[in-house]
This record gives C-alpha cells, structure tokens and sequence, in this order.
C-alpha cells in the first residue's frame, strides 16, 4: 500500500514521525511525504508553556510535540498517485487519492485543538475523518494523564492518534467500537488566557503540594468485607473495613482468594522508599478480623493486579509488570507465600493489568497497552490463546477501543444474574475514578461487543478495583485514607431498561472467570 503524510513544513513533529516509523514496519506499505504550501507553525506561546513546563515538572524533552524536520524531510517524497493520504497539514492536499484521513482534536485540525480543549478543562476527543466514510469519522477518546501538565498530556493523546490512524488505515472500514459522539469545540486561548491559564496551573499545584504536607497525601487503600449472601451488585449500597498499611507503603489493587477454608486478600503493596510496588497478602478472618500484610513476591520492578487464580489443580498468578515490559505467570510453590516465576506469556510488549477469561476451556486476555507516549488506561487489546502457557494471537480488532472510560481492567471477570460483567476502570476524568461494569455481549476471533450496565462509586474516593469470591468482596480507594476505617461503595445501573436486559440476556453455556 502506498501511503504519504502530507504535511505543513513549518509543523514536523515527532508524533508525525512515530507514524511514519509504524506505517513503514507493516509488510507491503510504502511510506512517502509531501509538503503543504501553507505554514501554520504552533503558536510561540504553546512553546513557551511547554518549555516551561519541563523546567517546572521535569518533563522530558523528546515528546511528542519536539521538532524533528531532518528525520521527516528524509522520507521519500511520494512519487505515484498514493492509495492512501494522511492529512497533517491542516491544509486540503492536492491529490487523487483514493482515501484521504484527517485527524481532528476536539474538531480542531492539528494538534492546537488538543491544546485549547485542555485548556479549557475539556474532554479530549480524536476524530479521524475519511473520505470513504465521510458521515461518520472514527473516533478516540484518550485519557487525561495529568491536566496540569499539558506535555504529558499531549503525549498520550497524540500517542492515541497514531494508534488511531494505523487501525483506520488497517481496516479500510468503520468500526463498532469508534462511534462516539462530536464534543463542543473549542478555540485557541489568546495569549494573554494561555498565561493565566499557565500561571493558574502552576499556583494550584503549588497549593496542592502545600496542602499535601499539611494534611497527609492522597494514597489508595483497600476495603473488604464478608458476605455470604448479597454482593454489593445485589445491595447497592455496602461499607467495607479498611485495610491497615504502614507508614512506608500503601495497598490497592485488591483480588480475593479462598483456599482449604481460609480467605485472602492479595495486594499490591507500594513501597515510598523502594518506589515500586511488591505482591503482598493478608489473611481474612471470619471473625471480621485482617492480618498484617505480609510480602510473596517482588521484582527488580514494579508489580501490581495480582490476578490469582486456579487451574489444572494449580494456583496461579499474573501480576501487572509493565515496566518489566512483559506478562508473567507465577506459581504457588507454597501458597500462598512462596510463588515461581512459570513462564513469559509476552514479551516486549507494555502491557497492564492482564486479566484473563477461560471459555470454552481456553482463555482470552484482556490487557491495557503502552504504545510510544500514551497513558496506559485509554486502550484495549484481547489476545486468545489454546492453553495457559500457549502462544498469544492478537485479537484481528487490536486495538479494541480507544476510550479513556471503557478500556482498562479493573478486576476479574463477575458471572452475574446470568451475565458476564467486565470491571472497567473509568479513567475520563482522571486515574481510578470510579469502575464501570460492561455486560460481554460479543466475543470471537474478529469481533468483541461490549455494554456498559452500571457503575460503583466510593463515597469521597476514587475507585479502580472491585473484586468478589467466596462471600469476600473487595475494593480499592483513592483520597486521604490514612486514618479511614470505613468507607460506603455505592453500584448502581445506568438505567432501569439496561438493568431488565441484564437479566433477560442468555448466560455463556462454559464460562469461568478464573475465580479460587
């Protein structure tokens, strides 16, 4: 496939680059460039912010919006009619292509519309308009890293673009899981707004620093409670006990698992010294009791979702080790203490909370991937495989959304009412701010479905993990929980139709969520 950036020279950016790079990688394309007559160079006052940004928060200097014209100028000017155009210019490209795809950010051409939409405390939205589908464009929605630091923001969100553009310009047709509705543009701030807006960013971090210090520091902690009967699903309302940390750590990510009449709770438990986080578990007592967290399992790197789970008369972790840049599965050798590293499901590749569903006696794996500069929480890829141990095929769909509010884990798999409910982690307006439940009405080897059904919420807190079994049901949440001994979680549906099709719909005949 012949494929060629048209671009405003006065505009090349590393971004542009990461897309040339990954078109150029796909067997058969051929990647070529040309330039736009006009200029539209980023407004001085945007690169005032953004290097002061990086003398502010230390941001690193080869993001997405640097510079780079000699690696771009070096692309081989398009020398046949292309099959297909990517717009980056802003500008309409003289040709007779066949396809021509423009992004828009908040239905602003370039990525200045990312930019003003950030500024003015917008929701961000990627609209990728193609001439072979003129009425509905594809559609991304990124997360928001950190809206006070625009840089990495833009990183992330631009970081989604090129995922965007390299799915549309695979798939050379619409897709279910990009339909989304147009937001309220914006325009660019004015110069004198951009600086309040700069100046209003820095003083409120500062304020928010100082009032760390003076209060304590918002940190996540873990809930859990026992209830043979109803599950919080049920109840709609629940208040569950708060785990104890010490001084140096704190809990979250929290997967229940019973074994021989006894309950745990294992965790991730972040070390402030160490700076990483480490497997730890903590007996629960029947009594209403907990035990002192206790650590199983630590890396050179980072840990978290410790996914255990039993199969084939063994018990099994996976925990999160993106920044090990691989999924691993460990086994108890001594549960629930002592734990072996079994085997590399994937390598080389950023991946966050795996969660694996078993059906039809083969799992499939639900993962939240890394790609160049994008947060880990706005994107989907399933990978199927034969056995535990077998060879990962990527889902024909990857990745499956682009969606800040729908995509990342956030627990196991929940059989309920005859339906299997996906936890999602709602990450719209932030990290973990509260978890979504998505009913699983489609999956197969090129087509997954997915419907969001209701949503819990932590009282004050924020909220990225729930998990149930055996009558011991978990959460964790996000604030000042340092002295918190309780907290009340609310579940409650989107709507009373959604809710009566819940229970309508037919259950999977052989499901199993890899539950203990």
């Amino acid at each position: 496939m012949r494929v060629c950036l048209h671009l405003d020279p006065s505009r090349l950016l590393r971004w542009h680059l990461w897309l040339a790079e990954a078109l150029a990688e796909v067997p058969g394309n051929e990647v070529s460039c040309t330039f736009g007559s006009d200029r539209h160079p980023m407004p001085r006052i945007c690169r005032l912010l953004l290097e002061l940004e990086r003398l502010v928060y230390g941001v690193r200097e080869d993001g997405a919006t640097d510079s780079v014209p000699a690696a771009l100028r070096a692309l081989a000017p398009s020398s046949s009619t292309p099959d297909v155009v990517i717009n980056l210019s802003g500008e309409k490209p003289v040709t007779n292509a066949r396809r021509v795809l423009t992004p828009h950010f908040n239905g602003i051409a370039g990525e200045i519309g990312a930019m003003a939409a950030l500024a003015n405390g917008e929701d961000l939205l990627v609209e990728l308009h193609d001439t072979t589908c003129p009425w509905s464009p594809w559609a991304a929605r990124p997360a928001s890293a950190d809206r006070d630091v625009l840089a990495v923001t833009l990183d992330g969100t631009l970081s989604c673009a090129v995922l965007l553009i390299l799915k549309a310009v695979r798939e050379d047709k619409r897709s279910v899981a990009s339909e989304a509705a147009r937001p309220r543009t914006s325009g660019l701030p004015g110069g004198s707004a951009a600086l309040r807006w700069a100046g209003g960013t820095i003083a409120s971090k500062a304020a928010r620093l100082l009032n760390i210090i003076a209060k304590g520091g918002r940190m996540w902690g873990v809930g859990w409670r026992l209830d043979e009967g109803k599950s919080l699903l049920d109840r709609g309302k629940a208040v569950f006990k708060m785990l104890a940390a010490d001084a140096d750590s704190y809990l979250a990510d929290p997967f229940p698992f019973s074994h021989r009449g006894q309950t745990f709770i294992f965790v991730e438990q972040y070390s402030h010294r160490k700076k990483r986080g480490c497997i730890a578990v903590v007996t629960a007592n029947r009594d209403g009791t907990a035990g002192e967290p206790r650590i199983v399992l630590e890396e050179a790197h980072h840990l978290s979702y410790p996914f255990v789970f039993e199969r084939d008369g063994q018990i099994w972790m996976i925990p999160e080790s993106g920044a090990a840049r691989n999924v691993s599965l460990y086994r108890a050798i001594e549960f629930p203490y002592r734990w072996a590293r079994e085997a590399c499901l994937i390598d080389r590749v950023e991946a966050y909370d795996c969660t694996p569903l078993f059906r039809d006696g083969h799992p499939w794996f639900f993962v939240s991937p890394r790609r160049w500069r994008s947060s880990s929480w706005d994107m989907l890829d399933i990978y199927s495989a034969e056995s535990l141990t077998g060879a990962w095929v990527p889902h024909a769909a990857n990745p499956i959304l682009i969606d800040a509010s729908l995509s990342r884990p956030a627990g196991a798999f929940i059989e309920h009412r005859g339906q299997i409910l996906r936890p999602v982690q709602n990450c719209s307006r932030g990290y973990g701010d509260a978890v979504t439940l998505c009913r699983i009405d489609a999956l197969g080897p090129s087509e997954f479905a997915q419907a969001p059904v209701g949503v819990i919420r932590a009282k004050g807190f924020g909220c990225h993990t729930y998990n149930r079994s055996s009558g011991l049901e978990v959460i964790d949440v996000f604030g000042r929980v340092g002295q918190l001994r309780e907290v009340t979680a609310t579940c409650e549906p989107f709507s009373a139709a959604v809710s009566a099709s819940v229970e309508r719909q037919p259950a999977w005949s052989s499901v199993s969520a890899g539950f203990g």
